[in-house]
């Protein structure tokens, strides 16, 4: 099967990007140009209707969304591999899908609101159009959701154990990125080392950090 990842740099597709790396599976990266519209092509809206990215084509099948993207990749290659639960491990897959999910949909949304409206970084909204109210409560779920991955951390390298898996991926690019625009993990021991550790794979070195 051949697989085509869309992106562009520091997008959400470098956490498919860094997954595809750590698979090693061959693949074709394929960087769109905003500036010209690439991803407003009919070819390119045929893969991902919303004209983000990712959007990634494998086999013939078109996937959109990060953490679709990765959960197919983990169910489709990553077993084999040891980077994603066995079909029959009940308990384990039900964990690995829901951190995946989570990594996305509740710590990137929170933590970004929280950068744009409650701090000074190259994406924080200018400061006339940031909202206190929004501000405090990001920051809040954002803290909350920290202690929830903190507690996870304690006693395990990873997310699902003593291994990496592709599950460790959404949460540690999302918050690896929040560390590059000046963001913080605000204290958390046990994050602090497992990002160091996430940030060490050769994976992440070859695609040069992940968004």
């Amino acid at each position: 099967m051949s697989i085509r990842l869309y992106g562009w740099p520091q997008s959400t597709a470098s956490r498919v990007h860094w997954a595809l790396e750590e698979l090693g599976v061959n693949y074709e990266y394929v960087t769109l140009d905003q500036k010209k519209g690439e991803n407003k092509a009919p070819e390119y809206l045929a893969i991902n209707p919303t004209g983000k990215v990712p959007g990634l084509v494998d086999g013939g099948q078109a996937f959109f969304e990060s953490v679709a993207i990765i959960l197919h990749l983990g169910e489709t290659y990553g077993r084999e591999r040891g980077l994603w639960p066995a079909a029959g491990a009940g308990a384990a897959r039900a964990e690995a899908l829901c951190w995946t999910v989570w990594g996305t949909t509740e710590l990137h949304n929170y933590m970004m609101q929280w950068l744009y409206h409650g701090a000074d970084t190259p994406v924080s909204y200018a400061p006339a159009d940031r909202s206190e109210a929004t501000a405090g409560y990001n920051h809040g779920q954002y803290l909350r959701l920290l202690d929830a991955l903190e507690a996870r951390l304690t006693g395990r390298d990873h997310v699902l154990g003593a291994a990496f898996s592709l599950a460790d991926i959404p949460a540690a690019s999302s918050l690896l990125s929040g560390l590059a625009l000046g963001g913080s993990v605000e204290g958390r021991k046990n994050i602090a080392a497992w990002l160091d550790r996430c940030r060490a794979r050769p994976a992440f070195a070859r695609i040069g950090g992940a968004g």
